[in-house]
């Protein structure tokens, strides 16, 4: 068995001096009382006191040698022992080259085939240069050519339309690129041919009765091309006829009538012969209607949100809870007393845990009062209830923690003035701190009541440099060592870009956030710097779960407005109706993902605080909150903490707010078809790409040329490989086959060049032969760190002063004889 050996390594540095196993340092101390100790013990018995007194006169002065030479030899030795060593940046010139990467798929038809070649031939001689195909035909697999031919501290020229059907994401392997210094970037390139495409965007599912909103592209490349659009529905039914000749969207909204499958055909029709593909000028889509989920909605009053539901879902009103909650797929609880509720608690825990879905809504006679407080039922629900409208928030600590290494220097405005709208968004009550980090923790303002020194803090923060590597980890300490010494709520407001190419760094940074959130710190990120704009980015990824690890919440750049009902003052001179409106305050979650723009005002609300694994998504904006939400066993659990529109929701029933009330409970119902015994779901596809079969039955399902195989308990899966377009059936299913989608939204993918600028390449012009080869020269360039290891002229030191100290005593010893 191989035997381990534990790191037991603590590196603490100040500026670039660091040392290796910093708690060596500590024991420095101990050691030397010890020395102090053992020198001035005798070790030699004497016949009086006389004697012993006279001893100790004649070697007083070799002591004190002894001491100080022993003293300063254990302090190098014990330096040398912590491993001390120094942090060096260099900028090394690099190895300028260049690799051409060339998509020849087919929508680079529409474009000059040659332009690769006459690149190469103008850059050749200048510098080395490499020229690759990484794409052919209908496989436009750009992701993965990237992958495949970067290696790290290289350049890349990529050649292509941006279209990536297949294989790696592209902001993936745009993101990779950036971590592992590779320089990702294009040519601008005109069309020399025209084109005219077709594609639906919409749902491909809908509940019956219900309507959805589909948006048919036309796309234009090159010059404009006359066209006739023709949208229909079930092949009889014409929604429009229009004629452009330019790129145009045309958005609609389209409830189906009876029937579970239903059709949307798109035609452009007198194309002229401009038309480069033809195959593109049709597009099918496939919608299936499945059956209204059914939910029980239990309510002791006339509601008017039931009334609005019943057009929506299959509801069943009750006054009470049934014994059986099994035919349901959600149970909503209508501003209920906890007294009707808590002698079905078994019933509603074991229904939850099940995988079904549970909604309350406040009022009158909910939550904080219903005399939930205490009870069971609260163990059921994602919040703690009773919590006072206004809080006295002089306890209320807040560290800015803001990152200032060298990778955020490219939008340092940015950050700064991000920084100090965060300052100005919190109440001048509130005790706020800063502190700065790069490769160590800098306090730039200790805890103090923010209107005593806020003008000076931002001083502070418009001074700030940048320099040093991001050690988020550090900052994270930092700012908790600040908090270590209040009393009262304790909150890290943190400040980055999150970006690192070190995953153990964030492995480390997450530890010190869960170790700390447990010690009542909460934890808050923000945002910052081109890499934020996603939240699909792993930056982006990594700063939220700092959030969530620190019981926070992750904002993006914008955020004074959310921080401001977090932290903020009361302003006395906005009315009532301002601080009772709304704000998704998260905006990540399935129910408020697209919500920033509503605007409701609620009247009245039930007082209620998040439990620490729950997520709070809407709040007043006096940091009421208002929608909590969490996952309980295998099912979701809604809280409103207002009512259903009675007395004091009222704008949550029309038309562009009510979709946080039916996604909220789209939400907690889940999968539509978990409680179907038979039901077959085959989604649309295209040539040359195949399509799952799943059939949930509790028999093995046949089909012609299909071999299904068990995944699940009564789900079955097949794969289905279409031969030709157009509208299919299999298993009484509808679903369409569509031309490849190497031909949809043809042109140059603006996401493409969006993300070769994002990630620091660039769009040149094929005649900025100069500019590229600039470019390419000052991206080699990369900054090395090294680290120079000080233990052995330590060492020697110790060891020198050791030897003096015997050579010494040695010949004081000589010269007493």
């Amino acid at each position: 068995m191989a035997f381990i050996i534990p790191d037991y390594t603590k590196i603490y540095c100040i500026s670039k001096y660091c040392v290796r196993y910093s708690y060596v340092l500590i024991a420095i101390v101990p050691v030397l009382l010890l020395l102090f100790w053992f020198t001035r013990k005798t070790f030699v018995k004497f016949g009086n006191r006389l004697e012993l007194e006279a001893y100790l006169k004649s070697k007083k002065t070799d002591r004190m040698i002894v001491l100080a030479l022993r003293s300063l030899a254990l302090i190098f030795l014990m330096l040398a022992i912590a491993s001390p060593f120094a942090l060096e940046s260099k900028t090394v010139p690099g190895d300028p080259r260049l690799t051409i990467l060339v998509d020849n798929s087919s929508s680079m038809a529409l474009y000059n085939p040659g332009i690769a070649y006459e690149l190469y031939k103008k850059l050749e001689g200048t510098m080395p240069v490499n020229i690759r195909t990484i794409a052919n035909g209908e496989h436009s697999t750009i992701g993965n050519g990237i992958l495949n031919n970067i290696e790290g501290d290289d350049n890349v020229m990529v050649i292509t339309d941006g279209v990536n059907n297949e294989g790696k994401l592209l902001g993936d392997i745009m993101l990779f690129a950036t971590n592992i210094n590779s320089s990702v970037s294009t040519l601008k390139m005109e069309s020399v041919k025209n084109d005219v495409g077709v594609v639906i965007d919409g749902p491909p599912e809908l509940i019956k009765d219900t309507e959805g909103d589909f948006v048919v592209k036309v796309s234009v490349v090159g010059k404009n091309i006359p066209y006739t659009l023709q949208i229909t529905a079930d092949d009889t039914t014409l929604i429009l006829e229009e004629q452009a000749s330019s790129s145009k969207s045309f958005a609609f909204p389209r409830k189906f009538g009876e029937g579970e499958y239903h059709k949307l055909t798109a035609k452009l029709l007198d194309v002229g012969n401009d038309d480069y593909f033809k195959n593109n000028n049709v597009f099918y889509k496939s919608i299936k209607i499945v059956p209204r989920p059914k939910v029980l909605y239990v309510t002791e009053k006339n509601s008017p949100l039931a009334r609005e539901l019943n057009k929506i879902y299959e509801l069943d009103v009750k006054n009470s809870l049934p014994a059986d909650l099994s035919n349901y797929m959600a149970v909503v609880l209508n501003d209920i007393r906890a007294s009707k509720i808590n002698p079905y608690m078994d019933t509603l825990s074991d229904y939850v845990s099940d995988g079904n879905g549970l909604i309350f809504i406040g009022g009158e006679n909910s939550f904080d009062r219903g005399g939930y407080k205490g009870t069971l039922l609260e163990t059921l629900l994602p919040i703690k209830i009773g919590a006072g409208e206004e809080q006295n928030k002089s306890d209320i600590n807040i560290v800015i923690v803001i990152d200032i290494s060298q990778g955020t220097e490219d939008y340092v405005a940015v950050e700064k003035a991000l920084a100090l709208s965060v300052v100005d968004s919190l109440s001048e009550k509130n005790n706020v701190g800063a502190v700065a980090f790069s490769s160590q923790a800098y306090q730039i303002a200790e805890i103090k009541p923010l209107k005593e020194h806020k003008k000076e803090l931002k001083e502070k923060i418009s001074r700030l440099k940048f320099d040093g590597q991001s050690f988020f980890n550090l900052g994270i300490e930092g700012g908790f060592r600040l908090l270590s010494n209040v009393g009262g709520s304790k909150n890290i407001i943190f400040v980055s870009d999150g970006k690192t190419t070190y995953d153990k760094l964030r492995e480390d940074t997450l530890n010190v956030v869960r170790t700390i959130n447990a010690k009542g710190v909460k934890v808050f990120t923000v945002g910052v710097g081109t890499d934020t704009d996603s939240l699909y980015t792993e930056n982006n990824l990594f700063l939220a779960n700092m959030a969530a690890l620190g019981e926070g919440v992750y904002y993006k750049a914008d955020v004074s407005n959310k921080l401001k009902v977090q932290f903020g003052d009361k302003d006395e001179t906005k009315g009532e109706e301002f601080y009772n409106t709304l704000v998704p305050i998260d905006t990540t979650h399935f129910i408020t993902l697209a919500l920033d723009e509503m605007h409701a005002t609620v009247s009245g609300y039930n007082y209620a605080v998040p439990k620490p694994s729950a997520r709070m998504l809407v709040t007043t904006h006096k940091n009421i909150p208002i929608l909590v939400v969490w996952r309980f066993g295998l099912g979701r659990v809604v809280t409103l903490m207002t009512d259903d529109g009675l007395k004091w929701a009222g704008d949550l029933l029309n038309k562009e707010n009510s979709k946080l009330l039916t996604k909220g409970i789209n939400w907690a119902i889940g999968d539509l078809g978990r409680k179907k015994s038979y039901d077959v779901t085959i989604r649309d596809t295209v040539l040359g790409k195949s399509t799952s079969v799943n059939v949930i039955t509790r028999d093995m399902p046949k089909a012609e040329g299909l071999a299904f195989a068990k995944i699940d308990t009564n789900l079955y899966s097949s794969v289905y490989a279409p031969k030709d377009i157009g509208y299919k059936e299999l298993l009484g299913a509808t679903f369409a086959v569509n031309y490849n989608d190497e031909y949809a939204n043809l042109g140059v993918n603006p996401e493409f060049t969006t993300l070769v600028e994002k990630t620091g390449g660039k769009v040149f012009e094929l005649t900025d032969t100069k500019g590229i080869i600039e470019f390419i020269k000052a991206k080699s360039k990369r900054i090395k760190i090294d680290s120079t290891d000080y233990r052995w002229p330590f060492a020697i030191v110790a060891l020198v002063l050791f030897l003096s100290e015997i050579a010494i005593r040695r010949y004081r010893e000589n010269i007493q004889r």
